[in-house]
């Protein structure tokens, strides 16, 4: 008999099954692997919501907890090994991250329609100061430049890299990603306003109003 806390993390899984958390990372990131994307970022989002940050020994962590009652079957936590855990993220990074965020925002959007008033949308970035080298790997157009650029940290000797951020009501996110350290927020601003109004038509959502600080 193995006998673990639950504490919180029955809530936090019950959440994640309302806003169909797996069922959206599946559909946006479908694979062959034993274990799911969907159920490896749901382990995940209850691992970090348990108080451990590091994204890696998710299969301690496994260990610890009644897989069948957080992620509605028994799962040997063999399998959520470091080197599952890193397909997932990479399956994740092919499928594309805003995508992704996107979708499990309109998810749990239809989850909870009477708390989501879309009618107004607010969005913003911020730059985040690192330190390194940070030399390229390649030249892919997809790979996140850190570079120097306007640094809303007041440290324009750092490099840095920018975080956007769309979000509605009560400030919940519907859409984010990241940008290149020197890309502009007019630049930004332009491509969100863009994609914001193909979303919205994907989706069936009425018109509403775009608040940029």
């Amino acid at each position: 008999m193995n006998i673990s806390q639950a504490e919180h993390l029955p809530i936090v899984a019950e959440f994640c099954r309302r806003i169909g958390l797996a069922d959206a990372v599946n559909a946006a990131v479908p694979t062959e692997m034993t274990v799911n994307v969907g159920t490896v970022v749901q382990l995940m989002v209850l691992d970090t919501l348990s108080g451990r940050s590091p994204l890696y020994r998710l299969e301690r962590f496994a260990e610890s907890v009644d897989t069948g009652l957080l992620l509605d079957r028994e799962i040997p936590a063999g399998a959520f090994n470091d080197t599952t855990l890193g397909r997932a993220m990479d399956a994740i990074y092919d499928g594309g991250t805003e995508q992704l965020v996107s979708q499990i925002a309109f998810s749990a959007t239809r989850a909870f329609p009477e708390d989501m008033d879309m009618r107004h949308v607010h969005f913003d970035t911020t730059s985040v100061s690192v330190w390194g080298g940070y030399p390229m790997c390649n030249e892919e157009e997809s790979q996140l430049q850190v570079t120097n650029g306007y640094s809303k940290d007041h440290r324009p000797d750092l490099k840095q890299f920018l975080v956007k951020m769309l979000c509605i009501h009560r400030n919940i996110p519907i859409v984010g990603g990241r940008e290149n350290g020197n890309v502009s927020d007019k630049t930004i601003n332009n491509a969100v306003l863009t994609n914001l109004s193909e979303y919205m038509a994907r989706h069936g959502l009425a018109e509403g109003a775009f608040v940029y600080s």
